[in-house]
């Protein structure tokens, strides 16, 4: 009769052994694929950190834009007010006679030289005679500014306009010609 092989102890060992290395290998696998995930999270991590970094940069430009829209708006509204007011000047000047001193006429009799001038005055708008007044009594440019209640630099483009109209280059020349057409008194 035939010896059936048994399962002796040595075998089982072994299998045991086997079964040992593996489950031994399984846990380093789940070990390698649990390190992997945890990078994987660790960088959705940093990418969310990310996009929320760039958002709240944006948001505050969007903040910036918003401001600088605003400044935008009052500087147009500010620009609106001063044309609508120089428009009222323009439609209505008699109501501007208390700031501009018009030419007194003393006599009935005016010589042709001055009428051609006061043509020439007559051309000029009710800020360049004013303008021109305040050159002739004497005010700078700031001063001029602040009387009109504008800026320094709006004075200057008046007092160019203003030059370029009579084809006067100085403000001397500017003086003589408002004593001339009686803008301002002459002083003795």
């Amino acid at each position: 009769m035939k010896k059936i092989d048994q399962p002796g102890p040595a075998s089982d060992a072994e299998r045991r052994i086997a079964q040992a290395e593996a489950r031994t290998q399984q846990a380093e696998t789940r070990t390698e694929q649990a390190v992997i995930r945890t990078e994987q999270a660790e960088a959705r991590t940093e990418k969310a950190k990310t996009r929320a970094e760039a958002a709240e940069t944006r948001a505050e430009q969007a903040e910036s834009r918003t401001e600088r829209a605003k400044t935008r708006t009052e500087h147009a509204e500010v620009r609106s007010e001063k044309a609508q007011t120089a428009l009222e000047d323009c439609l209505h000047p008699e109501e501007n006679e208390s700031q501009v001193k018009p030419p007194p006429h003393s006599s009935g009799a005016i010589s042709l030289a001055d009428s051609s001038q006061l043509g020439r005055l007559e051309m000029l708008t009710t800020r360049q005679r004013q303008t021109l007044q305040l050159i002739a009594e004497g005010q700078n440019t700031k001063q001029s500014a602040d009387t009109m209640s504008v800026s320094p630099k709006t004075v200057e483009y008046h007092r160019m306009k203003l030059m370029k109209a009579l084809n006067l280059h100085d403000i001397p020349g500017l003086v003589r010609f408002a004593i001339r057409v009686g803008l301002v008194a002459r002083e003795n």
